[in-house]
């Protein structure tokens, strides 16, 4: 048994925190009821709500404003009906809209967030504890995009996709919706007559107008589901699927070139990409065997001027699926500037090399849902020997409990072992999130490591964490330390031996004004030492934001920094930057236009003077043009020009995605990605045929210059699945 007594000591805390109460506060009394009818025949999904038993459903209705004018009724009228089967629940939607010529639609992406487009959003409850919940959101195309959230949206996991259906429809009244999600795509308990927690949200993109059915204050985000309604009238349903199995074929060709002389590959391969089996409606068992990654989406080239590794979002689909379940303590961030100071479980470390090249997987099983009252995770993966070392195994067990209406506590054990028997690492950890009056939140974690030669030191903790956050005003204060010797094999630790202490403010108005929707003041420190308290890092900020009533939004920011380097670097491997003091002001302002417009997306404009004892001038565009409903371009430029004692360069690095959707379920992706400094060109075409629910074609085409080499492959994917 390798957990020693500092786990045991852990897991004692952990379980007699669960045990006794702190009054946090009395469970929010039940709010709006809908109901459900229970019908013997599935409608058809035309958008067009004409069969008789629509008509036996109440309607639900009476939305209210959230923005721009909260409490008030939402300007145009929605109507929603719930009716079920045996095998699904369905929802008939009219979106009544006074301007119908108006609506904005032009989206057709799996996945895109349409925050551009009109939109109707579902959130489902299924446990009824007032914390998670799976969220479905569509817009007047029938575009899709879903997620499942935990912890009331504070872990929001939206790569998972599952199985539901939209038929849409528009006419001279608006648009109207038919929605099918069944059972079997969901997690529930196992109930004759459950009830489940439930909300709408209709955005009207032109009036920058968001209405909810239930939890409309804005010191509410709408994944808090603790605000949201109940549904009742559900009766005798379950989720009748027990087992899929989901094989998979790849055959392709790849090429390399270098110096004028080819190498030709031919690839063929085949696996088992999930086999899933329901143990109980609330516990799923997921398998793969030999899994292949090759429609995963490219990463993102980025521009690092740091001495720190770059964070990068998991992609994958196994380890996507109820990600959520495994995060711990403090999360990471949505991009890779948003470099997590610490993320105990990253899964991308698994089957991928520090240079991201990819390790095959052998086999790996998860184990995830609910079980007595607990949300339960257990992942285990063997990858393959790569190079000259050899495969390994990663475990990871996560646990988390809810206590009083809104708090959890938790606690997680990871294990990385090779065949070696010196080469493994251990961690173990507790963390907790209690919400009091609210908004009043106090976090915490601690977290033990064990590795072969790093002893002492090895631990990483956040005594507290403590934050009031309301529409108006966020307050924060934190510390987190992180040992010397600290070491998670499983997780994204950028920075050892550090004490970090952290405060921030925002004041955020909103003004009697016709142009002004909101503003914000805000200031944040953070400061970090090393274990010898010798100050590393020092960052003054303040910034100051708008928020226009067109839906445009400008900041304006100052920061105020002082670095101590204990050893050098060298920025992008081309400029030393030798060891030293050095302090540096950065002077920053950004745009980001409407988002209802043709043209939006994000400009943003920089200039540090100090730089490492130099300058730096970065510009960045990123704009993303709507051309119609089938045509969309996104792309992102970055200019940084650096002037430092030892030298300068400037740094290009731009990434243009391309989306051209001939249908729903027919999707096109192409992304061209170019880096300066590493003489990076890297084009990759992607073809999504989704044949039928949960199932696809891919047809994958790379091509990656560097350095005088040149890669090419070939690529088609087909998946298929077979229900029991």
């Amino acid at each position: 048994m390798w957990v020693n007594s500092r786990a045991l000591v852990l897991i004692v805390v952990w379980i007699s925190s669960s045990m006794f109460s702190l009054g946090a506060g009395p469970q929010r009394p039940p709010g709006k009821v809908a109901r459900a009818v229970r019908v013997e025949v599935a409608p058809t999904l035309d958008g067009n709500l004409n069969e008789p038993f629509w008509r036996q459903a109440p309607v639900i209705s009476e939305f209210i404003q959230r923005d721009p004018q909260e409490g008030a009724p939402s300007t145009e009228k929605t109507e929603v009906r719930i009716i079920y089967t045996n095998t699904s629940i369905f929802f008939g939607i009219v979106l009544y809209d006074s301007e119908p010529e108006k609506i904005i639609a032009k989206e057709r992406t799996r996945d895109d967030t349409l925050e551009s487009d009109d939109t109707f959003e579902i959130i489902l409850d299924t446990f009824h504890n007032r914390q998670d919940g799976f969220l479905f959101r569509t817009n007047p195309l029938g575009a899709k995009f879903d997620s499942w959230f935990t912890e009331e949206g504070r872990r929001e996991n939206s790569s998972w996709d599952e199985r539901w259906s939209v038929g849409v429809s528009r006419n001279e009244a608006g648009w109207v919706l038919e929605i099918e999600i069944p059972f079997q795509s969901l997690r529930m308990q196992n109930e004759d007559e459950p009830v489940w927690g439930i909300d709408f949200k209709r955005s009207i993109r032109r009036k920058n107008e968001e209405a909810m059915w239930s939890n409309y204050h804005r010191d509410f985000k709408f994944t808090e589901v603790s605000q949201a309604g109940s549904l009742v009238g559900l009766r005798d349903i379950g989720a009748e699927l027990r087992l899929r199995i989901k094989p998979y074929l790849t055959a392709g060709a790849s090429r390399v070139f270098v110096d004028g002389e080819s190498e030709t590959d031919h690839l063929f391969d085949a696996g088992l990409e999930d086999l899933k089996y329901q143990l109980t409606p609330s516990l799923i068992l997921d398998f793969t065997a030999n899994p292949d990654f090759a429609q995963v989406d490219v990463d993102d080239q980025v521009s690092n001027l740091t001495r720190f590794s770059i964070f990068f979002p998991e992609k994958r689909e196994f380890f996507l699926e109820n990600a959520n379940v495994f995060d711990f303590g403090p999360g990471g961030g949505l991009r890779p500037d948003q470099r997590p100071e610490l993320k105990f479980f990253h899964s991308r470390t698994i089957g991928l090399s520090e240079t991201r090249e990819p390790i095959d997987i052998l086999a790996g099983v998860k184990l995830t849902g609910q079980l007595k009252g607990l949300s339960l995770g257990f992942m285990d993966v063997q990858t393959e020997d790569f190079k000259d070392s050899p495969g390994s195994n990663f475990s990871a067990l996560r646990v988390k409990k809810k206590l009083f209406s809104r708090s959890i506590v938790g606690a997680m054990v990871t294990n990385r072992q090779s065949s070696q028997e010196d080469d493994f690492n251990r961690t173990f950890g507790i963390d907790s999130n209690f919400i009091f009056l609210n908004n009043l939140h106090l976090e915490s974690f601690f977290i033990g490591s064990q590795t072969p030669g790093l002893e002492e030191d090895d631990w990483a903790a956040r005594p507290l964490r403590i934050f009031w956050q309301t529409d108006l005003l966020f307050a924060a204060a934190e510390h987190m330390i992180i040992g010397r010797n600290f070491q998670a094999d499983m997780g994204f630790i950028p920075r050892t031996d550090m004490k970090q202490s952290l405060a921030e403010f925002q004041f955020k108005p909103r003004p009697a004004s016709e142009r002004i929707r909101q503003l914000e003041f805000a200031a944040k420190l953070k400061y970090i030492e090393n274990q010898d308290g010798v100050l590393e890092t020092r960052e003054q900020n303040v910034s100051f934001g708008l928020v226009l009533e067109s839906g445009d939004q400008v900041n304006f920011n100052y920061t105020s920094i002082f670095e101590f380097l204990e050893d050098g670097f060298r920025l992008r491997g081309l400029l030393p930057v030798p060891p030293g003091s050095y302090g540096s002001d950065r002077f920053s302002v950004s745009f980001a236009p409407y988002r209802g417009r043709r043209i939006s997306g994000f400009f943003f404009i920089q200039r540090e003077d100090g730089f490492w004892d130099g300058n730096r001038t970065t510009t960045s565009l990123n704009p993303r043009i709507k051309w119609s409903e089938n045509l969309s371009f996104q792309a992102q430029f970055r200019l940084d020009d650096v002037r430092l004692p030892a030298g300068s360069f400037s740094s290009k690095v731009s990434n243009i995605r391309i989306n051209y959707n001939f249908t729903n379920d027919w999707l096109t992706s192409t992304t061209v990605q170019y880096d300066s400094i590493q003489d990076l060109v890297n084009l990759n075409f992607r073809l999504n045929w989704i044949y039928r629910r949960g199932d696809d074609l891919f047809v994958v085409y790379n091509q990656t210059r560097r350095a005088g080499q040149t890669d090419r492959a070939f690529i088609l994917k087909l998946t298929h699945s077979f229900d029991f």
